[in-house]
Formats: C-alpha cells, structure tokens, sequence
C-alpha cells in the first residue's frame, strides 16, 4: 500500500505517539520507517535571535546562532537515538535523517507520491507564540502524499470513518481505510453529506462489499463530520485533503481546515494524484 513511512519527530509526546503508530504500519507491512529531525533554520538568523534576546532577557553577541545550531543538532541526534531504539524495540526496520530548514518543508520533500507521513498533531515549539502555524497543518497542505496526524492522547482504534463525497480524494481514503482495517481491526462507518449531488456508492461495495455502516445526512460536512466523530465516538478520521482548490481555501476556508482543527482524534488525511 506504502512504499516507505516517514515521520517527523521533535521528542514531543504527539511525536513519540505518531513514532508507535508508525512501527506499527511499518512492521504490519515490512516497508522501512524512517524519523526525521529537522533543526529549524528560522531559529538560527542572527536578526530573529536579537529580538528575541531582547524578549527574554538573554545577552545576544554575534555568532550565537552557530551555538545554538550545535545545541540543536545535538538535541536532534537524542531524539532520533530514542526513536530508533523504540522502532528496533516494535520490530521496525528503522532509518534516520537530520537535516536543517524550514520543519515542514524538509518532511514533504523526503517524502514521495507513494508513501506515508505520519507526525503529532501538536509538536513542541521552541519559543510558543513566535512561530505562526503549526508544521503538522502546513505538512498536510503541502504534502504529496497521505498524511497520519496523531494527537498525544495515544492511538487506540476501535471506531473508524470515512467522510465520503465520491471525489477521487475522498476514494483513496477508503482504499487506505480498508487496508488499515486488517491492522487495526477497527468498526468502519461511512459518512455520506448529501446536499445537491449524492455520491454514487457502487465504488465503495466495490472496495468494502458489506463490512461497513452506512450513515447518511444533509448540511455543512464540515459541522456534519465533526458533530459525528464527537457523538459516536469516532477515534479515528479519514479524510480527502484539501480538493476543491487553493484559491477557494484561501477565501473560504476548507472542510479539511475545519475539521482538523476542531477535533483531536487521529485522522488520516489524502490527496489524490487526480483531484
């Protein structure tokens, strides 16, 4: 199904998490896990340090940036020793990157069409309130791949759903949702919105046959979805990502925002190469 797992790890409690969801993919599959650790370039420019020496009330002196990358690195590489002793632990086969940029951006770019990012929904920040936006949302804006966002309250899967419209995204979620299911072993429920246009549902008893709950309502999917997973007891979410376009989001907003940001469960969100 996967190719290769990638997963972001910053040694947060969401990270660690997101690293045991993804052994236990990577193991389940026998396809290579690999952790990687990014030191946050925008945490070395002298300019941004001497602000924040003034905010905190530590003496700045030119240079400290590479003091500051050392200690970084030198964070990273714990990090990583950690994760890969838990994947050897799980029975991972495990591999690890450290690199330096901008967090979201160097997670995308290791990551191909085919494979899995998996990261904590909630990271640690440096500096809470300096950096805007969280990685985990723009990983998921960005990514080319499906994205596995886990929050830290860990990673039991008894209910799963898919919000299904019939669009290529929301297709590919339920391929992964099948697959997964032999896994997690998790109930599977379908949630179809029906507003102007029902979805044809030949493609998923193609996909499922019968081993599914149908449910079926009408209004905004995005307050639909959420009313849904809170009210069942939904603990995990798959989701077509951002389909109907940059510019609409950009003015609109978007189901996908909606929804990641108003529920803290485990969701799998995905792109489809065609739509």
């Amino acid at each position: 199904m996967f190719n290769r797992i990638i997963v972001g790890v910053d040694g947060s409690k969401a990270s660690i998490e997101a690293s045991k969801v993804a052994f236990r993919i990577g193991t389940f599959y026998d396809i290579p896990v690999v952790g990687v650790y990014v030191v946050d370039s925008r945490l070395l420019e002298e300019s941004f340090l001497a602000d924040l020496a003034g905010v905190l009330g530590f003496t700045y002196y030119e240079g400290i940036s590479s003091r500051i990358k050392e200690f970084l690195e030198k964070q990273g590489e714990a990090v990583l020793d950690e994760f890969s002793a838990l994947g050897r632990e799980n029975g991972a086969r495990i591999s690890v990157v450290q690199t330096t940029g901008v967090p979201y951006r160097e997670i995308t770019s290791q990551a191909d069409p085919e494979d899995l990012i998996v990261v904590g929904k909630v990271g640690k920040r440096p500096v809470k309130g300096v950096l805007l936006g969280s990685n985990s949302d723009k990983i998921t804006r960005t990514s080319r791949c499906p994205v596995f966002l886990v929050p830290e309250r860990g990673s039991s899967f008894k209910k799963a759903l898919v919000a299904y419209d019939g669009r290529a995204n929301s297709k590919r979620a339920l391929r992964i949702a099948a697959s997964l299911r032999d896994l997690f072993g998790y109930d599977l429920h379908i949630l179809v919105v029906e507003n102007d246009i029902s979805p044809d549902m030949g493609y998923v008893e193609e996909v499922l046959g019968e081993d599914y709950t149908l449910h079926k309502t009408t209004g905004f999917p995005e307050e639909k979805i959420v009313a849904f997973c809170k009210e069942n007891g939904i603990d995990l979410l798959f989701i077509g990502a951002y389909g109907k376009g940059r510019l609409k989001e950009f003015f609109l907003g978007s189901v996908t925002s909606f929804v990641v940001h108003n529920l803290n469960i485990p969701m799998v969100l995905t792109r489809s190469p065609e739509g």
